[in-house]
């Protein structure tokens, strides 16, 4: 088994697919008023007002994305217009992370392992 995708039930899915595509610079798959799907590096996002079964809008997600520079990351984003919830941070786990808000309280995470330990164990494989 694989986890290869996510939808994210959201109210605003154009202003979500122009936060997605600008702010964070995914490759946009397909898009309309009413879905969206993204290449996040192998992951396919995608973005719905509403779901085959009934749910509740995304809100305490925070989107994790790997990067091999978090500042660089951060200052892209921050460029776009991002409101910054969390500058460089070294954590307590040994990881580099800072946090943008994304569109409806989802939090944007940019995070690097800097120890090889931290970092083999979040390879999955690649």
């Amino acid at each position: 088994m694989r986890l290869d995708s996510l939808d994210v039930i959201l109210r605003d899915v154009p202003s979500a697919t122009a936060f997605f595509r600008d702010t964070l610079g995914l490759a946009l798959i397909a898009s309309d008023e009413l879905f969206a799907e993204f290449d996040a590096g192998g992951f396919q996002l995608m973005l719905s007002p509403e779901a085959l079964v009934p749910t509740q809008t995304a809100r305490g997600v925070i989107l994790h994305f790997r990067v091999p520079d978090v500042a660089v990351a951060l200052k892209a984003t921050r460029s776009r217009g991002a409101r910054v919830l969390l500058e460089l941070t070294r954590t307590d786990w040994n990881w580099e992370s800072a946090m943008i808000a994304g569109p409806e309280e989802i939090v944007i995470d940019f995070y690097r392992p800097l120890d090889a330990t931290r970092e083999k164990e979040h390879s999955h494989g690649d």
